[in-house]
């Protein structure tokens, strides 16, 4: 029998265990390598991925901010036909693309923004030609002259007088600040971008152009409301109604914030057929940019909770057959007369964050008060950056971007007078508003009549916004010629809001 050394064994056992652990070592770290390849290309594979995705997004969102470009021009063309159809003696018009039928197109390449400036520009001409021709038209209606001399007298240059206006101010009136256009006002010969200009240029440009086209079309919707509404209206003898009263003022004239719509296609206004489906038509146009009504209410949901005090009050008449109105903040010589001003051009903030319920009515201090810097930034509700935002409001009333509730915001702007004199603000707000005129508080509004005030405008029918009469107070101030500073101050708690500010002698 072969002797065996009885250490040979263990020596055996003790090598095999010595290198398993080698083994084990080596095929974890492979292992190991293996999963960090694994991943790692698997990472850069999820990061080329996400940065082209975020590639499809950029160049989706450029595609639709040039879609909605081609809108604004699409919006200028039919502003152009409204007008033209306006005309006396213009065609009636058999309905076909009515501007409140839903024009949706769908393409995959937006025509280009130099071509699109070319067509704003085109049809700017034309509208402002045809602002012309209605002019003269009512021009010779009024002094029974014939059309072409009353085209002679608009051509020429005005008078030297200095009627509340809102037109262009004088040569030597100041800017305004960080550069902002004038309200109304036509741009320096040189402001106006090449048409081989930056495509936010381009895009800008056309959204001033577009700003304009409503405004024209505001004013020849409200001429012919205002003589729809007693002064010079006649109708179809087959429709059976009636001619020459006004309605009531506080009656059933529209809805609130609503346009006049006339119901009967066969109005004729002073012997032109067919004027009440063409006013119609344009208030659809305008209306359904009228983003007051809104009712949603997402942080008052409790019952019983009583934020606005009852009280009775009154909206201060307004003799609507003699208002000629008006929009801008140029107050003189140069301009179309006007005797109710609508302030409509603004450097708006917010929202920033507000109090709840009735602390609304002494609501948080933001740096905005403190003083205007018109290129600062801040941190708002929710975390979100605010900058200030030059608006100009193709609508009444002032409606701030990015309504919330539960916010404060504030508008910052500055008029300009060719003389020193005293005129009345007309001064409205949901919820509540402070002014200041020149660094001086010239309207605190507070919880007074609110509830009233809401019913009074929401709840029942009126021509309040129509007359731009949102109006809870008045005050009188003094404007020193030349430049004039006002800063509001908005908080707002449930559901809509809007700002008012409107002036006359």
């Amino acid at each position: 029998m072969d002797h065996v050394d009885e250490w040979e064994v263990p020596s055996r056992l003790e090598g095999v265990g010595r290198y398993g652990h080698v083994l084990f070592s080596l095929a974890a770290h492979a292992l190991l390598i293996v999963l960090l390849y694994y991943f790692g290309v698997h990472r850069v594979q999820l990061a080329r991925q996400s940065e082209q995705v975020d590639r499809q997004v950029s160049a989706g969102a450029a595609l639709a901010k040039r879609s909605s470009v081609e809108k604004r021009v699409q919006d200028m063309a039919k502003i152009k036909d409204l007008l033209d159809q306006s005309r006396p003696g213009a065609p009636p018009s058999d309905g076909a693309g009515a501007v409140d039928e839903p024009d949706f197109s769908a393409t995959s390449l937006p025509t280009r923004p130099e071509r699109l400036l070319a067509q704003a520009r085109e049809l700017s001409a034309s509208i402002a030609e045809i602002e012309k021709d209605l002019k003269a038209a009512e021009l010779a209606r009024i002094q029974k002259i014939p059309r072409e001399q009353a085209r002679k007298l608009l051509d020429a240059p005005p008078p030297n007088a200095t009627p509340l206006a809102n037109g262009a101010p004088p040569a030597d009136s100041a800017p305004p600040p960080n550069g902002a256009p004038r309200a109304n006002a036509a741009p320096p010969p040189n402001g106006a971008p090449p048409a081989n200009g930056a495509p936010g240029q381009l895009a800008a440009e056309i959204e001033r152009l577009e700003t304009e086209a409503r405004a024209a079309l505001l004013r020849r919707q409200q001429d012919l409301a205002q003589r729809q509404d007693g002064v010079a209206v006649t109708t179809d003898a087959s429709s059976g109604e009636q001619s020459g009263t006004a309605p009531d003022q506080e009656g059933g004239g529209g809805g609130a914030g609503r346009i006049f719509t006339g119901p009967n296609d066969g109005l004729s206004v002073d012997g032109e057929r067919g004027m009440g489906a063409i006013a119609r038509r344009m208030a659809a146009f305008i209306n359904r940019d009228v983003v007051l009504p809104t009712g949603t209410v997402r942080n008052y949901s409790r019952p019983g909770e009583a934020i606005f005090n009852p009280g009775i009050g009154q909206i201060p008449p307004v003799d609507a057959h003699r208002m000629t109105k008006g929009v801008g903040r140029v107050l003189g010589r140069g301009g179309e007369f006007a005797n109710r001003v609508y302030v409509n051009s603004w450097y708006l903030i917010g929202p920033f964050d507000g109090k709840h319920g009735k602390g609304l009515f002494s609501n948080h201090r933001h740096p905005p008060e403190q003083g205007v810097v018109l290129d600062a930034a801040y941190v708002g509700k929710g975390g979100r950056l605010l900058k200030w935002r030059y608006v100009s409001a193709a609508s009444y009333p002032l409606v701030p971007p990015d309504p919330d509730e539960d916010a404060v915001y504030y508008g910052y702007t500055e008029l300009m007078m060719d003389r020193d004199q005293d005129l009345t603000l007309w001064l409205g707000a949901d919820d509540d508003a402070q002014v200041w005129v020149n660094d001086a508080q010239v309207w605190a509004g507070g919880n007074i009549n609110k509830l009233w005030f809401w019913n009074v405008l929401y709840d029942v029918p009126n021509t309040h916004a129509r007359d731009l009469n949102m109006t809870e107070g008045l005050r009188k101030v003094h404007f020193r010629k030349g430049r004039n500073k006002i800063f509001f101050k908005m908080a707002n708690g449930p559901t809509r809001l809007f700002f008012s500010l409107v002036l006359t002698k």
